[in-house]
């Protein structure tokens, strides 16, 4: 019997598990690493070797995040890949290509490692399936199994360069509350007063915060003393649908020690521009965890007074107030945009 995908790491349990949850390719490494963690002593050794795969750079994107994620959970110690090439080249295997387990045991001793994890992924239609599973390197004992169903994203797309859909399947919005629905922030848009000097910028970009590498919504903003500036998410599109049924917001956010404001645009106020928001603290220099419930919003003191319908959400904004924030300068890194 042959995988590949392999990471060694030390399990001492015989556990065979299932997900059966549509998530993005980056929920499901986050989930997996969460599966082995509760099957791994603390301070097993581990080893990403390789993985099943037509594309390479889905390869390398999963085998190098996947270790970030064990790596920063601080539970397991990951085996040095520097000493993997040399091992490969003395035993020609790819890293997107079939390993079998005798071999995967045999380069396992080699680095040190107590368990390997082999795993693939392929598309099924309009998604992907990602397996990943984990044997011991002395007895070839399996001893866990996780199968979980990808939705393209842009990321999935990117990197098996296919086409984007344009949408996420509709039965991602009928998930389990308690399944996490991270926001890609591709399309959001920055509009400042045009008759005036305020600026809105807002780009998407991935860096590494507090270790992990995530897609980031980094916001900059400078008011006129008249003027405004938003930094609004795409209408009617999957993210509102999915609005409709969840409860709250949560996200993180990296600061610079300036407040800011999260806004729920709805179609019944939008004839003022009346919105629900709240308004949130940063700190310097630090990440956050923000969560919002729909019942903390509260309308601005002017305009038309609507009660919250998260029936009728159809965008959401981040924005200062130059009457309360004033015109100074502020730079803010938003992730893991999540409704739940």
């Amino acid at each position: 019997m042959k995988r590949s995908f392999v990471i060694a790491l030390a399990l001492s349990c015989s556990v065979i598990g299932f997900a059966q949850q549509i998530q993005t390719l980056d929920e499901a490494l986050r989930a997996s690493t969460g599966y082995l963690k509760n099957r791994i002593p603390t301070g097993s050794k581990v080893i990403v070797l390789n993985f099943i795969s037509k594309w390479s750079d889905l390869t390398d994107y999963i085998i190098e995040e996947l270790t970030g994620y064990i790596v920063n959970e601080g539970t397991l110690t990951v085996v040095d890949r520097r000493n993997l090439e040399a091992i490969r080249q003395e035993m020609d295997f790819q890293l997107s290509g079939e390993v079998s387990d005798e071999t995967a045991q045999s380069i396992g001793q080699k680095l040190g490692a107590q368990t390997i994890i082999s795993g693939s992924i392929s598309a099924i239609g309009d998604t992907y399936r990602l397996r990943i599973r984990a044997i011991a390197v002395e007895t070839a004992q399996i001893q866990g199994l996780q199968n979980v169903d990808v939705y393209p994203d842009r990321r999935l797309a990117a990197l098996t360069g296919t086409a984007f859909p344009g949408s996420i399947p509709p039965n991602i919005n009928t998930m389990p509350a308690q399944i996490h629905n991270y926001i890609s922030f591709a399309e959001w848009k920055a509009f400042a007063d045009s008759k005036t000097s305020s600026f809105a910028q807002c780009n998407v970009q991935r860096e590494v915060i507090d270790g992990r590498a995530v897609e980031v919504l980094a916001m900059t903003m400078k008011l006129a003393s008249n003027g405004w500036g938003v930094i609004s998410s795409p209408r009617n599109t999957a993210l509102t649908q999915t609005a409709k049924t969840a409860n709250g917001i949560r996200f993180k956010v990296y600061g610079d020690g300036k407040p800011w404001c999260l806004g729920v645009e709805t179609t019944d106020t939008d004839s003022d521009g009346c919105r629900h928001q709240l308004r949130f603290s940063t700190k310097k220099g630090k990440v956050m965890e923000l969560d919002i419930p729909y019942s903390k919003l509260r309308q601005l003191s002017w305009g038309k007074k609507k009660s919250f319908n998260k029936a009728n959400i159809h965008g959401f904004l981040f924005l200062r107030d130059v009457y309360e924030d004033g015109t100074a300068e502020s730079t803010i890194k938003v992730f893991d945009f999540e409704l739940y």
